[in-house]
């Protein structure tokens, strides 16, 4: 892979300034970005990185988005951040890959997570969220992850999130454990097919509508 292709820290910052004053999207569909690294901004728009390829970690702290945040097809080749931030609309991993963590603590959803299909190696946490949407997790893949010797669980934390709409695990693959305790889901909890290699944990969890458990694996299950 060639330098030149690979967006500079000024580049980004460019098309971020682009796009405010033609009042459009920021499109970083298809580039290669080294890293992308945003702290205590409002972006007024939606971020595009449909397909892109960031070889870095993608870093969102205390951020708010006015927009929707699309990473559908995205590969990240180290972890994604994204904390204690705002986002007015959906945010979108379907079909990406994220070869380290996930991490979304503390933010807040205004649309749909859709995360169908999306592989992850280390864990996925969307503790302490507020969804206003839904949650699709569909054919999700969290795998456990080596390093130097040590491993990251592939967990699945939902730990006091609270979703307004539905959380959707049908045939998802999570190596570690779900943890929903004390997570509150406006609707439905569907596991249909889910394989869960430890426990799945829904102690103090409240489903206000039906939960699938049709052909779910775990290893435990505690309430």
């Amino acid at each position: 892979m060639e330098n030149k292709n690979i967006l500079t820290e000024a580049d980004i910052k460019n098309e971020f300034r682009a796009a405010s004053l033609e009042k459009r999207e920021v499109d970083f569909r298809g580039k290669i970005l080294s890293s992308l690294y945003i702290q205590k901004k409002i972006i007024e728009g939606n971020l595009n990185l449909e397909g892109a390829i960031i070889l870095g970690p993608i870093c969102f702290e205390e951020t708010v988005i006015k927009g929707n945040l699309n990473l559908s097809q995205t590969i990240i080749k180290e972890s994604f951040f994204y904390g204690e931030g705002v986002l007015d609309g959906s945010l979108n991993l379907e079909n990406a890959r994220a070869d380290g963590v996930v991490n979304l603590v503390g933010t807040n959803f205004g649309g749909d997570l859709n995360f169908g299909d999306l592989i992850i190696f280390g864990f996925l946490s969307l503790a302490k969220t507020e969804i206003q949407g839904n949650i699709i997790l569909k054919n999700i893949k969290i795998n456990d992850a080596y390093h130097a010797g040590l491993v990251t669980k592939g967990d699945l934390y939902l730990r006091q999130a609270n979703v307004m709409g539905s959380v959707d695990l049908e045939n998802s693959f999570i190596e570690g454990s779900l943890d929903m305790k004390e997570t509150i889901v406006g609707q439905n909890l569907n596991l249909k097919t889910a394989q869960i290699n430890e426990n799945l944990i829904l102690k103090g969890a409240e489903i206000k509508g039906q939960i699938n458990l049709e052909n779910a694996k775990y290893k435990e299950m505690i309430k």
